[in-house]
């Protein structure tokens, strides 16, 4: 297969750089209010066995020391976008891989975060061997136990709970809401929003986000940012330019950048088609 050919990142590969930019307070979140796991003792587990068979890390991998002297154990967990129907048997094989490293008894949960109705297995019965692990499907658990969190990393896995019935614009306006309270700066503000409108995609609910989005008084004073600071001797478009280049780094969606700077979104558009190429 040629190499020189381009390809698009996938939706999924843009919720892993989220689940990964914000790997901490979501995990930390997930153990604490969805697995009731007491991690205050907890350790990484470096794994390069895993990673060279499998061709990827596990998601999360520590060993947990259980305060009330319980023996130590490893918690792996894994967090799923679409249903797969191999993923009890790659579960399996990082359980194998565990056990051959760490030779300790292994608690794995797999976090659902799709729209679809969960259909994936989450056993293996065969003459010789029984193996199973836990499926969690998010969208069982209340909105309301992520939106009252306290960092905004946390707060925006309120759009993947359960509704309950509520309108779904009154909630994502809720989630904005306690993200304006949360946000240092407006510049971390725009960040949480266009990870929001990304995330919001698992819903199907990208098109009522990114309208409550716009409609946010997100008054964005440019000379704020180092990047303007950085480039201010050199002028001011200079100075612009590098703020937009940030944000791209930063993973912004161009149009919440073409609001933010008031530059017109075709410009937007432009520099990022450059600024990808040397990235």
């Amino acid at each position: 297969m040629a190499k020189n050919k381009k390809t698009t990142p996938t939706t999924t590969g843009q919720y892993d750089k989220i689940f990964k930019e914000n790997a901490s307070e979501i995990y930390a979140t997930l153990i604490k209010a969805v697995l009731h796991i007491d991690t205050s003792h907890a350790q990484n587990l470096p794994l390069s066995d895993l990673q060279n068979t499998i061709e990827r890390k596990a998601d999360f991998l520590k060993k947990i020391t259980p305060p009330n002297n319980a023996p130590a154990y490893a918690l792996h967990i894994e967090i799923q976008s679409d249903n797969d129907e191999e993923m009890h048997k790659r579960m399996l094989l990082y359980y194998a891989l565990i056990l051959k490293t760490y030779a300790m008894n292994t608690t794995q949960f797999v976090i659902y975060i799709g729209n679809d109705n969960l259909s994936m297995t989450a056993n293996i019965a065969h003459p010789k061997l029984q193996y199973g692990y836990e499926i969690i499907d998010i969208k069982r658990y209340d909105y309301e136990e992520f939106l009252q969190a306290n960092t905004p990393e946390e707060v925006i896995l309120a759009i993947l709970g359960n509704f309950h019935g509520e309108n779904a614009s009154s909630i994502i306006e809720k989630i904005l809401l306690r993200l304006q309270q949360l946000a240092h700066t407006k510049l971390a503000l725009g960040k949480y929003a266009t990870q929001l409108e990304i995330i919001s995609k698992l819903r199907k609910l990208e098109k009522e986000t990114k309208t409550q989005v716009s409609s946010m008084p997100i008054v964005f004073d440019i000379t704020d940012t180092t990047a303007y600071t950085l480039g201010e001797a050199k002028g001011e478009a200079k100075g612009k330019a590098e703020a937009v280049y940030a944000m791209f780094a930063e993973g912004f969606a161009v149009e919440l950048i073409s609001r933010i700077i008031s530059l017109p979104l075709p410009t937007i558009k432009t520099m990022y088609d450059t600024w990808k190429k040397s990235h």
